[in-house]
Protein backbone atom coordinates (compact mmCIF):
# COMPACT_ATOMS: atom_id res chain seq x y z
CA UNK A 1 0.00 0.00 0.00
CA UNK A 2 1.70 3.50 -0.86
CA UNK A 3 2.68 5.23 2.19
CA UNK A 4 0.20 8.02 1.63
CA UNK A 5 -2.58 5.99 1.89
CA UNK A 6 -1.52 4.69 4.99
CA UNK A 7 -0.78 7.83 6.28
CA UNK A 8 -4.76 9.11 5.29
CA UNK A 9 -6.02 5.77 7.25
CA UNK A 10 -4.14 6.75 10.42
CA UNK A 11 -5.79 10.37 10.56
CA UNK A 12 -8.66 8.56 10.24
CA UNK A 13 -8.62 6.34 13.00
CA UNK A 14 -7.12 9.27 14.76
CA UNK A 15 -9.96 11.28 14.20
CA UNK A 16 -12.48 8.02 14.68
CA UNK A 17 -11.00 7.42 18.03
CA UNK A 18 -11.27 11.09 19.03
CA UNK A 19 -15.27 11.61 18.02
CA UNK A 20 -15.73 8.02 20.73
CA UNK A 21 -13.55 9.86 22.92
CA UNK A 22 -15.71 12.95 22.79
CA UNK A 23 -19.15 10.59 22.64
CA UNK A 24 -18.12 9.14 25.72
CA UNK A 25 -17.53 12.45 27.42
CA UNK A 26 -20.63 13.69 26.65
CA UNK A 27 -22.67 10.66 27.71
CA UNK A 28 -20.94 11.06 30.87
CA UNK A 29 -21.17 14.65 32.20
CA UNK A 30 -19.78 13.19 36.04
CA UNK A 31 -16.52 12.70 34.75
CA UNK A 32 -16.00 16.05 34.68
CA UNK A 33 -15.82 16.68 38.42
CA UNK A 34 -12.68 16.12 39.98
CA UNK A 35 -12.12 14.37 43.21
CA UNK A 36 -9.56 15.05 45.81
CA UNK A 37 -7.56 12.95 48.06
CA UNK A 38 -9.31 14.28 51.03
CA UNK A 39 -12.72 14.06 49.23
CA UNK A 40 -12.42 10.25 48.38
CA UNK A 41 -11.41 9.66 51.53
CA UNK A 42 -14.37 11.23 53.27
CA UNK A 43 -16.53 9.38 51.10
CA UNK A 44 -15.44 6.45 51.94
CA UNK A 45 -15.25 7.11 55.25
CA UNK A 46 -18.70 8.04 55.57
CA UNK A 47 -20.76 5.20 53.97
CA UNK A 48 -18.50 1.85 53.83
CA UNK A 49 -19.80 -0.93 55.46
CA UNK A 50 -16.95 -2.06 57.28
CA UNK A 51 -17.39 1.73 59.39
CA UNK A 52 -21.12 0.65 59.67
CA UNK A 53 -19.98 -2.99 61.40
CA UNK A 54 -17.73 -1.25 63.64
CA UNK A 55 -19.77 1.43 64.46
CA UNK A 56 -22.91 -1.12 65.27
CA UNK A 57 -20.17 -2.94 67.60
CA UNK A 58 -19.72 0.10 69.15
CA UNK A 59 -23.70 0.78 69.81
CA UNK A 60 -24.00 -2.92 71.17
CA UNK A 61 -21.66 -2.62 73.72
CA UNK A 62 -23.10 0.88 74.73
CA UNK A 63 -26.00 -1.10 75.31
CA UNK A 64 -24.30 -3.59 77.23
CA UNK A 65 -23.72 -1.16 79.55
CA UNK A 66 -26.60 0.00 79.95
CA UNK A 67 -27.76 -3.47 80.77
CA UNK A 68 -25.34 -3.69 83.57
CA UNK A 69 -26.14 -0.77 84.59
CA UNK A 70 -29.85 -1.03 85.30
CA UNK A 71 -28.45 -3.79 88.17
CA UNK A 72 -28.30 -0.50 90.39
CA UNK A 73 -32.08 0.14 90.00
CA UNK A 74 -35.20 -1.29 91.78
CA UNK A 75 -36.66 -4.55 89.30
CA UNK A 76 -40.44 -3.95 89.88
CA UNK A 77 -42.38 -7.86 89.91
CA UNK A 78 -45.94 -7.80 89.46
CA UNK A 79 -48.07 -11.25 88.93
CA UNK A 80 -51.42 -11.78 88.84
CA UNK A 81 -53.44 -15.37 88.80
CA UNK A 82 -56.76 -16.27 87.33
CA UNK A 83 -58.53 -19.89 87.26
CA UNK A 84 -59.58 -22.72 88.94
CA UNK A 85 -58.39 -24.82 91.93
CA UNK A 86 -58.83 -28.15 93.72
CA UNK A 87 -57.51 -28.62 97.28
CA UNK A 88 -57.56 -31.58 99.68
CA UNK A 89 -57.00 -30.12 103.08
CA UNK A 90 -56.71 -33.41 104.93
CA UNK A 91 -53.88 -33.97 102.81
CA UNK A 92 -52.23 -30.23 102.24
CA UNK A 93 -53.09 -28.89 105.98
CA UNK A 94 -52.49 -32.51 107.94
CA UNK A 95 -54.58 -35.24 109.48
CA UNK A 96 -55.98 -32.82 112.23
CA UNK A 97 -57.78 -30.90 109.47
CA UNK A 98 -61.48 -32.66 109.32
CA UNK A 99 -62.60 -30.61 106.25
CA UNK A 100 -62.53 -32.43 103.38
CA UNK A 101 -61.60 -31.91 99.80
CA UNK A 102 -63.41 -29.00 97.47
CA UNK A 103 -63.08 -26.92 94.36
CA UNK A 104 -62.68 -23.30 93.83
CA UNK A 105 -61.80 -20.27 91.54
CA UNK A 106 -58.74 -18.72 92.72
CA UNK A 107 -57.93 -15.02 92.59
CA UNK A 108 -54.29 -14.05 92.91
CA UNK A 109 -52.58 -10.85 92.30
CA UNK A 110 -48.89 -10.00 94.04
CA UNK A 111 -46.29 -6.65 93.45
CA UNK A 112 -42.71 -6.61 94.65
CA UNK A 113 -40.18 -4.16 94.45
CA UNK A 114 -36.22 -5.53 95.04
CA UNK A 115 -33.36 -2.85 95.54
CA UNK A 116 -29.65 -4.26 95.20
CA UNK A 117 -28.21 -3.10 98.30
CA UNK A 118 -24.80 -5.23 98.60
CA UNK A 119 -23.52 -7.49 95.99
CA UNK A 120 -19.59 -7.43 96.24
CA UNK A 121 -19.00 -4.34 93.66
CA UNK A 122 -20.22 -6.82 91.23
CA UNK A 123 -22.42 -5.03 89.25
CA UNK A 124 -19.60 -2.25 89.43
CA UNK A 125 -17.26 -4.23 87.83
CA UNK A 126 -19.32 -5.11 85.20
CA UNK A 127 -20.19 -1.67 84.54
CA UNK A 128 -16.96 -0.41 84.20
CA UNK A 129 -16.09 -4.08 82.24
CA UNK A 130 -18.91 -3.08 79.98
CA UNK A 131 -17.58 0.81 79.56
CA UNK A 132 -14.03 0.15 78.73
CA UNK A 133 -15.78 -2.43 76.22
CA UNK A 134 -17.53 0.47 74.59
CA UNK A 135 -14.70 2.66 74.95
CA UNK A 136 -12.62 -0.25 72.98
CA UNK A 137 -15.19 -0.67 70.16
CA UNK A 138 -15.46 3.50 69.61
CA UNK A 139 -11.30 3.35 69.05
CA UNK A 140 -11.73 0.43 66.81
CA UNK A 141 -13.90 2.59 64.62
CA UNK A 142 -10.64 4.86 64.39
CA UNK A 143 -8.69 1.88 63.53
CA UNK A 144 -11.01 0.63 60.56
CA UNK A 145 -11.32 4.07 59.00
CA UNK A 146 -7.42 4.79 59.32
CA UNK A 147 -7.31 1.20 57.38
CA UNK A 148 -10.06 2.54 54.86
CA UNK A 149 -7.98 5.68 54.24
CA UNK A 150 -4.76 4.21 53.89
CA UNK A 151 -6.47 1.93 50.80
CA UNK A 152 -8.36 4.67 49.20
CA UNK A 153 -5.11 7.17 49.49
CA UNK A 154 -3.26 3.96 47.55
CA UNK A 155 -5.73 3.42 45.39
CA UNK A 156 -6.09 7.11 44.61
CA UNK A 157 -2.18 7.54 44.18
CA UNK A 158 -1.89 4.47 41.58
CA UNK A 159 -5.22 5.56 39.70
CA UNK A 160 -2.91 9.04 39.34
CA UNK A 161 -0.06 7.27 38.43
CA UNK A 162 -1.39 4.81 35.82
CA UNK A 163 -3.98 7.52 34.16
CA UNK A 164 -1.10 9.54 33.23
CA UNK A 165 1.02 6.57 32.41
CA UNK A 166 -1.54 5.39 29.75
CA UNK A 167 -1.88 8.87 28.51
CA UNK A 168 1.93 9.10 28.07
CA UNK A 169 1.88 5.37 26.67
CA UNK A 170 -1.38 6.41 24.09
CA UNK A 171 0.70 9.46 23.27
CA UNK A 172 3.66 7.53 22.44
CA UNK A 173 2.05 4.96 20.15
CA UNK A 174 0.42 7.66 17.93
CA UNK A 175 4.35 9.46 17.71
CA UNK A 176 5.38 5.83 16.44
CA UNK A 177 2.97 5.45 14.36
CA UNK A 178 4.34 8.64 12.65
CA UNK A 179 7.33 7.40 12.80
CA UNK A 180 6.71 4.25 11.12
CA UNK A 181 5.13 5.28 8.38
CA UNK A 182 8.09 7.90 7.50
CA UNK A 183 10.12 4.79 8.00
CA UNK A 184 7.56 2.86 5.32
CA UNK A 185 8.01 5.27 3.12
CA UNK A 186 11.52 5.18 3.30
CA UNK A 187 11.90 1.64 2.53
CA UNK A 188 9.30 2.00 -0.36
CA UNK A 189 12.03 4.76 -1.89
CA UNK A 190 14.76 2.86 -0.79
CA UNK A 191 16.59 4.75 1.62
CA UNK A 192 16.27 2.60 4.22
CA UNK A 193 16.60 -1.24 4.82
CA UNK A 194 13.76 -3.26 5.59
CA UNK A 195 15.34 -4.25 8.38
CA UNK A 196 14.52 -1.33 10.18
CA UNK A 197 11.03 -1.53 9.51
CA UNK A 198 11.22 -4.55 11.60
CA UNK A 199 12.96 -3.02 14.63
CA UNK A 200 10.37 -0.14 14.10
CA UNK A 201 7.49 -2.90 14.83
CA UNK A 202 9.08 -4.21 17.36
CA UNK A 203 9.06 -0.64 19.88
CA UNK A 204 5.44 -0.34 18.73
CA UNK A 205 4.54 -4.09 19.90
CA UNK A 206 6.43 -3.23 23.11
CA UNK A 207 4.37 -0.14 23.55
CA UNK A 208 1.13 -2.28 22.97
CA UNK A 209 2.20 -4.98 25.84
CA UNK A 210 2.51 -1.41 27.89
CA UNK A 211 -0.32 -0.34 26.56
CA UNK A 212 -2.43 -3.63 27.70
CA UNK A 213 -0.80 -3.42 31.58
CA UNK A 214 -1.39 -0.38 32.47
CA UNK A 215 -4.88 -1.17 30.63
CA UNK A 216 -5.88 -3.68 33.09
CA UNK A 217 -4.19 -2.07 36.01
CA UNK A 218 -6.62 0.51 35.33
CA UNK A 219 -9.33 -1.42 35.27
CA UNK A 220 -8.77 -3.34 38.67
CA UNK A 221 -8.03 0.33 40.18
CA UNK A 222 -10.94 1.77 38.86
CA UNK A 223 -13.16 -1.48 40.92
CA UNK A 224 -11.41 -0.76 43.71
CA UNK A 225 -12.05 2.67 44.21
CA UNK A 226 -15.93 1.62 43.56
CA UNK A 227 -15.96 -1.02 46.19
CA UNK A 228 -14.23 1.52 48.98
CA UNK A 229 -16.36 4.71 47.75
CA UNK A 230 -19.42 3.41 46.24
CA UNK A 231 -18.64 5.09 42.90
CA UNK A 232 -16.27 4.81 39.93
CA UNK A 233 -13.49 7.77 40.20
CA UNK A 234 -14.11 11.02 38.35
CA UNK A 235 -10.75 12.60 36.81
CA UNK A 236 -8.13 13.77 39.54
CA UNK A 237 -6.00 16.74 38.13
CA UNK A 238 -3.28 16.46 41.14
CA UNK A 239 -2.25 14.69 44.27
CA UNK A 240 -1.74 16.87 48.03
CA UNK A 241 1.29 17.73 49.40
CA UNK A 242 2.20 16.63 52.43
CA UNK A 243 3.76 18.66 54.81
CA UNK A 244 6.97 18.94 55.42
CA UNK A 245 6.81 18.23 59.34
CA UNK A 246 3.77 15.63 58.77
CA UNK A 247 6.58 12.37 58.74
CA UNK A 248 8.93 12.26 61.92
CA UNK A 249 12.53 12.29 60.75
CA UNK A 250 13.66 9.04 62.30
CA UNK A 251 11.54 5.83 62.53
CA UNK A 252 12.09 5.74 66.67
CA UNK A 253 9.75 8.99 66.82
CA UNK A 254 7.05 7.79 64.89
CA UNK A 255 7.15 4.57 67.01
CA UNK A 256 7.20 6.42 70.12
CA UNK A 257 4.00 8.70 68.61
CA UNK A 258 2.23 5.75 67.43
CA UNK A 259 2.50 3.85 71.29
CA UNK A 260 0.54 6.38 72.65
CA UNK A 261 -1.85 7.50 69.36
CA UNK A 262 -2.70 4.49 67.28
CA UNK A 263 -6.23 3.78 68.24
CA UNK A 264 -5.91 0.12 67.26
CA UNK A 265 -3.30 -0.18 70.42
CA UNK A 266 -5.69 1.81 72.36
CA UNK A 267 -8.25 -0.47 71.86
CA UNK A 268 -6.72 -3.14 72.50
CA UNK A 269 -5.37 -1.87 76.20
CA UNK A 270 -9.10 -0.87 76.70
CA UNK A 271 -10.15 -4.26 75.82
CA UNK A 272 -7.56 -5.93 78.01
CA UNK A 273 -8.94 -3.58 80.92
CA UNK A 274 -12.58 -4.80 80.38
CA UNK A 275 -11.32 -8.26 80.84
CA UNK A 276 -9.62 -7.43 84.27
CA UNK A 277 -12.65 -5.68 85.57
CA UNK A 278 -14.31 -9.17 83.97
CA UNK A 279 -12.15 -11.06 86.61
CA UNK A 280 -13.25 -9.12 89.15
CA UNK A 281 -16.86 -9.23 88.84
CA UNK A 282 -16.67 -13.33 88.66
CA UNK A 283 -14.43 -13.47 92.16
CA UNK A 284 -17.13 -11.62 93.71
CA UNK A 285 -19.60 -14.01 93.53
CA UNK A 286 -17.94 -15.82 96.04
CA UNK A 287 -19.16 -13.05 98.11
CA UNK A 288 -22.80 -12.77 100.37
CA UNK A 289 -25.71 -10.52 98.69
CA UNK A 290 -27.94 -8.50 100.36
CA UNK A 291 -31.32 -7.59 98.53
CA UNK A 292 -34.30 -5.21 100.03
CA UNK A 293 -37.63 -6.35 99.01
CA UNK A 294 -40.94 -4.51 99.48
CA UNK A 295 -44.34 -7.11 98.72
CA UNK A 296 -48.06 -7.66 98.97
CA UNK A 297 -49.77 -10.76 98.12
CA UNK A 298 -53.91 -10.71 97.83
CA UNK A 299 -55.21 -14.15 97.58
CA UNK A 300 -59.11 -14.95 97.36
CA UNK A 301 -60.13 -18.54 97.20
CA UNK A 302 -63.27 -20.10 98.96
CA UNK A 303 -63.17 -20.95 102.61
CA UNK A 304 -62.73 -24.64 101.69
CA UNK A 305 -59.65 -24.50 100.06
CA UNK A 306 -57.57 -21.45 102.10
CA UNK A 307 -60.20 -18.51 101.94
CA UNK A 308 -58.88 -14.79 101.87
CA UNK A 309 -55.25 -14.14 102.56
CA UNK A 310 -53.13 -10.71 102.45
CA UNK A 311 -49.63 -10.53 103.24
CA UNK A 312 -47.25 -7.37 102.97
CA UNK A 313 -43.41 -7.50 103.54
CA UNK A 314 -40.85 -5.59 103.95
CA UNK A 315 -37.40 -7.65 104.52
CA UNK A 316 -33.77 -7.68 103.48
CA UNK A 317 -32.14 -10.79 102.00
CA UNK A 318 -29.13 -12.15 101.87
CA UNK A 319 -27.92 -14.72 99.24
CA UNK A 320 -24.81 -16.97 99.60
CA UNK A 321 -24.68 -19.48 97.43
CA UNK A 322 -22.03 -21.64 96.03
CA UNK A 323 -21.13 -24.19 92.68
CA UNK A 324 -20.35 -27.61 94.17
CA UNK A 325 -19.64 -28.61 90.90
CA UNK A 326 -16.65 -25.86 90.34
CA UNK A 327 -18.55 -23.65 88.33
CA UNK A 328 -17.56 -20.18 89.51
CA UNK A 329 -13.76 -21.42 89.83
CA UNK A 330 -13.79 -22.14 86.58
CA UNK A 331 -15.82 -19.21 85.45
CA UNK A 332 -13.22 -16.74 87.11
CA UNK A 333 -10.25 -18.88 85.35
CA UNK A 334 -11.85 -18.28 81.71
CA UNK A 335 -12.00 -14.45 83.08
CA UNK A 336 -7.92 -14.87 84.04
CA UNK A 337 -7.26 -16.52 80.31
CA UNK A 338 -9.13 -13.94 78.21
CA UNK A 339 -7.04 -11.51 80.17
CA UNK A 340 -3.51 -13.15 79.43
CA UNK A 341 -5.01 -13.40 75.99
CA UNK A 342 -5.53 -9.50 75.48
CA UNK A 343 -2.34 -8.57 77.03
CA UNK A 344 -1.21 -10.55 74.68
CA UNK A 345 -2.74 -8.98 72.20
CA UNK A 346 -1.75 -5.62 73.32
CA UNK A 347 2.12 -6.79 72.55
CA UNK A 348 1.42 -8.26 69.50
CA UNK A 349 -0.17 -4.88 68.51
CA UNK A 350 2.68 -2.98 69.58
CA UNK A 351 5.15 -5.34 67.17
CA UNK A 352 2.85 -4.82 64.25
CA UNK A 353 2.90 -1.37 64.57
CA UNK A 354 6.54 -1.31 64.98
CA UNK A 355 7.44 -3.40 62.18
CA UNK A 356 4.88 -1.63 60.14
CA UNK A 357 6.45 2.19 60.68
CA UNK A 358 9.78 0.78 60.50
CA UNK A 359 9.03 -1.67 57.10
CA UNK A 360 7.38 1.75 56.02
CA UNK A 361 10.53 4.21 56.72
CA UNK A 362 12.89 1.46 55.02
CA UNK A 363 10.55 1.68 52.19
CA UNK A 364 10.64 5.35 52.23
CA UNK A 365 14.21 5.24 52.09
CA UNK A 366 14.83 3.30 49.38
CA UNK A 367 11.72 5.33 47.07
CA UNK A 368 14.02 8.67 47.86
CA UNK A 369 17.16 6.84 46.50
CA UNK A 370 14.87 5.67 43.46
CA UNK A 371 13.42 8.53 42.39
CA UNK A 372 16.69 10.19 42.51
CA UNK A 373 18.24 7.94 40.34
CA UNK A 374 15.50 8.07 38.39
CA UNK A 375 15.69 11.66 37.26
CA UNK A 376 19.41 11.39 36.95
CA UNK A 377 18.40 8.81 34.04
CA UNK A 378 15.52 11.13 33.06
CA UNK A 379 17.63 13.85 32.52
CA UNK A 380 20.58 11.71 31.01
CA UNK A 381 17.95 10.11 28.25
CA UNK A 382 16.42 14.03 27.90
CA UNK A 383 19.76 15.45 26.66
CA UNK A 384 20.81 12.29 24.16
CA UNK A 385 17.50 12.46 22.93
CA UNK A 386 18.08 16.39 22.05
CA UNK A 387 21.56 15.31 20.60
CA UNK A 388 19.72 12.93 18.53
CA UNK A 389 17.41 15.42 17.32
CA UNK A 390 20.39 17.58 15.92
CA UNK A 391 22.70 14.62 14.84
CA UNK A 392 19.23 13.42 12.59
CA UNK A 393 19.03 16.55 11.11
CA UNK A 394 22.34 16.86 9.84
CA UNK A 395 22.26 13.07 9.02
CA UNK A 396 24.44 11.18 11.56
CA UNK A 397 22.24 9.19 12.80
CA UNK A 398 18.66 7.02 11.72
CA UNK A 399 15.38 7.70 11.82
CA UNK A 400 14.59 4.32 13.82
CA UNK A 401 17.50 5.48 15.77
CA UNK A 402 15.50 8.60 16.52
CA UNK A 403 12.70 6.93 18.03
CA UNK A 404 14.64 4.33 19.51
CA UNK A 405 15.77 7.18 21.87
CA UNK A 406 12.53 9.21 21.69
CA UNK A 407 10.86 5.96 23.44
CA UNK A 408 13.49 5.32 25.89
CA UNK A 409 12.85 8.87 27.54
CA UNK A 410 9.12 8.13 27.96
CA UNK A 411 10.24 4.86 29.84
CA UNK A 412 11.93 6.56 31.93
CA UNK A 413 9.29 9.24 32.60
CA UNK A 414 7.17 6.06 33.40
CA UNK A 415 9.74 4.78 35.86
CA UNK A 416 10.09 8.19 37.55
CA UNK A 417 6.62 9.00 37.69
CA UNK A 418 6.34 5.20 39.16
CA UNK A 419 9.42 5.78 41.71
CA UNK A 420 7.39 8.91 42.58
CA UNK A 421 4.04 6.99 43.73
CA UNK A 422 6.36 4.80 45.43
CA UNK A 423 7.42 7.74 47.07
CA UNK A 424 4.07 9.33 48.37
CA UNK A 425 2.60 5.50 49.25
CA UNK A 426 5.63 5.08 51.75
CA UNK A 427 4.66 8.42 53.40
CA UNK A 428 1.10 7.28 53.44
CA UNK A 429 1.86 4.37 54.82
CA UNK A 430 3.97 5.91 57.70
CA UNK A 431 0.90 7.89 58.87
CA UNK A 432 -1.25 5.25 58.76
CA UNK A 433 0.57 3.24 60.72
CA UNK A 434 1.50 6.00 63.32
CA UNK A 435 -2.74 6.70 63.64
CA UNK A 436 -2.60 10.28 62.32
CA UNK A 437 -3.49 9.79 58.40
CA UNK A 438 -7.16 10.72 59.01
CA UNK A 439 -5.96 13.71 60.96
CA UNK A 440 -3.35 14.95 58.46
CA UNK A 441 -5.77 14.53 55.08
CA UNK A 442 -8.45 16.96 57.19
CA UNK A 443 -11.03 14.19 56.93
CA UNK A 444 -13.33 15.33 59.56
CA UNK A 445 -13.37 19.30 58.00
CA UNK A 446 -14.09 18.09 54.82
CA UNK A 447 -17.13 15.67 55.96
CA UNK A 448 -18.27 18.61 57.72
CA UNK A 449 -18.47 20.34 54.53
CA UNK A 450 -19.73 18.23 52.51
CA UNK A 451 -22.83 17.53 54.89
CA UNK A 452 -23.26 21.12 55.19
CA UNK A 453 -23.24 21.60 51.28
CA UNK A 454 -24.17 18.29 49.62
CA UNK A 455 -23.06 17.14 45.91
CA UNK A 456 -25.86 16.88 43.40
CA UNK A 457 -25.81 14.44 40.95
CA UNK A 458 -26.61 15.47 37.31
CA UNK A 459 -29.99 14.53 36.48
Amino acid sequence: MPAHLKFKMKTSLKTFTALCALTLFALNPASTHAETLEEAVSVTLSQHPEVESARAAMLAAGQRKREQKSAFFPELQVNATGGRIYGDNSTSRGLSVTRGAGYSYLWEGSVSATQQIYDGWETTNRVKAAQAEKEAASLSIMDVQETLALRTAETYINLFRVRNGLDMLVEQKNSVADYMDRISSLVDDGAADEAELQQARDVSVILDNFIADYTGQLRILESSYNELTGHFPTEIHGLPNLAVDSIPPAAEDAVATAKTMHPSLKSARLASKSAKYDIRAEESTYIPKFDGELSYLKSDKDDVIGGEVEDGRAVVRMNWAFETGGGQSARIKQRVYAHKQAMATVAETERRIERDIRDAYAELETAKRQLGNQKKRQDLNKKLFDTYKVQFEGARISLLQLMQSDNQLLLTKLETMNAQSRLQLAQYSILSSMGLLQKTLNVEEVMAEAQSYPRHEPD
